[in-house]
């Protein structure tokens, strides 16, 4: 009897961790973007990834005035880019901004980077808190110098 009791408990613990450890997972912040540049693209030339923030990338999003700022690295620091994107005016808020618009993506990586760059982006979701940006949903195309330049394309995303 003893013995069987004892398999229950274990049977309830066991199921209790399965329940418990999605909540937890769940609740843990989540800062990820996808990207892929053509050959040629400035400044991240020819690289692709999917970086969610971990102990083999570090994904930080974040805002910082009226900018939306992403810094990713991986590969323990040497491969390294930012991507700031801002409004002609404010904070971004849902909604599709263009170069023509005034909406600009300031590209660095490793050290070379593109502020003349003909770019758009979409804000499909954005969230704020009393702690600041709570969670973000955004697509983006870059090209530097010129409309018909190479691409970098990606999304970003975050949960806090």
């Amino acid at each position: 009897m003893k013995l069987r009791h004892a398999f229950t408990t274990l049977a309830v613990a066991a199921g209790l961790i399965g329940v418990l450890a999605p909540v937890a997972a769940a609740d843990e912040p989540i800062a990820s973007i996808d990207f892929s540049a053509e050959q040629g693209a400035s400044p991240i030339d020819g690289k692709s990834g999917y970086w969610v923030d971990s102990p083999e990338h570090e994904v930080v999003i974040r805002e910082v005035g009226d900018l939306l700022r992403v810094d990713a690295d991986g590969d323990n620091g040497f491969s390294y880019f930012r991507l700031d994107f801002s409004a002609p005016s404010g904070a971004l808020q849902v909604g599709t901004y263009d170069h023509a618009g005034g909406a600009r993506i300031l590209a660095v990586a490793n050290g070379l980077g593109c502020a003349d760059d003909h770019s758009t982006f979409t804000i499909s979701r954005v969230e704020r808190g009393a702690e600041g940006l709570t969670a973000l949903d955004a697509t983006f195309e870059q090209r530097c110098g010129d409309p018909a330049a190479p691409a970098l394309r990606g999304e970003v995303r975050y949960r806090r």
